[in-house]
């Protein structure tokens, strides 16, 4: 997975999770360590954010937000430890803007921007792994701890490469997967590529792509032997009709379908969920959480996975329904 998945799962409700930049601090004059870290078998880079919650009564706390030096534990050691095997791997501490990670702009210093990281090479995850978070903060405090599972790849039942995928207007189009049952929290997109080329120019041909989202934070209080969305087929194509320019000099190329699904960890899933019922967007949140799963502070140490399956043709009389259907006849997908 691209390393920065990791961050939009922080930014936004993806599949999962969030890492807000707003917050407040009802306890002065305690260190409070914020912590987030999501660990992904898949990715080749793994990070952990850590930083600290202040207050001050002698000076605004919007002011000091912007003062690097106070988000940061200047002498802090981050440690990943495999409870299996008891092995301990200190992790570095990068500027994530000197990496391709640049921090959003906002209410807190964005530079430097610091995280701890370690290569997949050097970690050696393995599925159903249990790995616990060591932070010393290095200044006599209790160390902070947390513990996760990593979980396994899902798997796409339906749709496949081989039948494809079909949108009857009046009918159920289903995603149907199984995964582990530590899995507890799900995001699910259909994704559809094409291409398109004005006539004027047909040889300047251009590759996009329409993004569905089917499920965003799907949560499951038990695990199920298969996990089932279920979208009218008329959608499709009245979603292509309303996002899609009409242009009669605009050709469109019908491609594959992508299926995406990334699961969460139980502990990501009651972050998740405690954040909504909070606020009723994990975007929007203007304080911490009450849960996390952290000895010390706030924040959420889990897991995530996720499957990727490319290569889903759209069946014949879909095709057809989309070249001629009353809603996207216009679009002159050839």
């Amino acid at each position: 997975m691209k390393k920065n998945l990791f961050f939009a799962l922080m930014g936004s409700l993806l599949f999962l999770a969030s890492c807000s930049n707003d917050f407040e601090v009802a306890a002065p004059w305690k260190d409070i360590p914020v912590v987030y870290g999501l660990l992904n078998i898949q990715d080749p880079v793994h990070y952990i954010r850590l930083e600290k919650a202040f207050l001050d009564p002698d000076a605004s706390a919007l002011d000091i937000a912007q003062i690097a030096d106070s988000l940061y534990y200047q002498n802090a050691t981050v440690e990943l430890e495999k409870l299996g095997t008891g092995e301990r791997f200190t992790l570095e501490r990068v500027d994530g803007n000197l990496i391709g990670l640049p921090r959003d702009s906002g209410i807190f210093a964005s530079s430097p921007n610091w995280l701890y990281k370690i290569d997949s090479s050097q970690l050696k995850l393995g599925r159903n792994d249990e790995i616990r978070l060591i932070i010393n903060r290095n200044n006599g405090l209790p160390e902070v701890t947390a513990t996760t599972s990593i979980i396994d790849t899902s798997l796409l039942s339906t749709p496949t490469t081989l039948k494809g995928i079909g949108f009857n207007y009046n009918l159920d189009t289903d995603i149907e997967w199984s995964s582990p049952e530590d899995a507890r929290i799900f995001d699910v997109k259909l994704i559809f590529h094409y291409a398109e080329f004005n006539t004027d120019n047909p040889t300047d041909i251009q590759e996009k792509a329409y993004e569905w989202v089917w499920a965003q934070g799907y949560r499951v209080d038990f695990p199920e032997s298969v996990y089932r969305i279920s979208k009218i087929g008329k959608e499709f194509y009245q979603l292509l009709q309303q996002n899609l320019e009409v242009n009669p000099k605009i050709k469109r190329i019908i491609q594959p379908f992508e299926v995406q699904i990334i699961a969460g960890g139980e502990e990501l899933e009651k972050y998740v969920n405690v954040s909504l019922a909070n606020s009723g967007s994990i975007t929007s949140s203007q304080e911490l959480p009450i849960y996390t799963n952290l000895s010390e502070g706030r924040g959420i140490f889990s897991s995530i996975n996720y499957r990727i399956n490319k290569g889903i043709q759209l069946r014949q009389d879909s095709r057809d329904s989309l070249r001629m259907g009353i809603y996207t006849k216009d679009l002159n997908f050839q």
